[in-house]
């Protein structure tokens, strides 16, 4: 199957789950966000890999939709091993920073931590690797979604902006790990 194809199925079988959960949640007599990560809360530390698949609305969903299934219909173009490693990655790595460094007296929910790391390893990758295609993704990443930039800065009560920013850090950190070998044994 076309990896393009196969990567686009994963991300919008991920944004449908998390579709379902919103559903679940708006019927429930329980409100699932508790579960999402609240910094330094030992109680809560499941909501390291919970808080993604949770959304405060469905405009807070919509919004999340079509980049994710985007960055990680490109991501997953590289192979599906890599878009579920990434995804893990990801998720940990950004839950567990945003977890230690975060405000306090807040639950952080949201699968925007993670589009974020998305977008820097996207960014951060083509320019690393240096090759013609990932460079164009690069550039088309900050062209299309430069925008983003604006979401790691505090400029919105109820945003977890430090979701955005650790998520940017967390993808720059691991497109500049997955393409330096590839860009070091070109040079050779």
């Amino acid at each position: 199957m076309n990896r393009y194809l196969l990567a686009g199925k994963y991300s919008a079988g991920i944004m449908l789950f998390c579709s379902m959960v919103l559903m679940v949640n708006a019927v429930l007599p329980m409100d699932l966000n508790q579960f999402g990560i609240v910094p330094r809360s030992f109680d809560h530390l499941s909501g390291i890999f919970m808080a993604p698949f949770l959304h405060g609305s469905w405009l807070h969903l919509l919004s999340n939709f079509l980049p994710f299934i985007v960055f990680g219909t490109l991501i997953g173009a590289q192979g599906s091993k890599r878009f579920w490693l990434l995804f893990l990655l990801h998720i940990s790595s950004t839950g567990m920073l945003v977890w230690l460094f975060a405000r306090g007296n807040s639950v952080h929910i949201g699968m925007s931590g993670v589009i974020y790391a998305f977008w820097g390893y996207l960014i951060v990758y083509g320019f690393v690797r240096g090759k013609i295609l990932h460079l164009v993704i690069s550039l088309l990443m900050l062209i299309f979604y430069g925008g983003l930039v604006f979401g790691v800065f505090p400029t919105k009560f109820g945003v977890s902006f430090e979701s955005h920013l650790l998520g940017a850090l967390v993808g720059a950190a691991s497109g500049y790990y997955f393409a330096k070998p590839v860009a070091q044994h070109r040079a050779l």
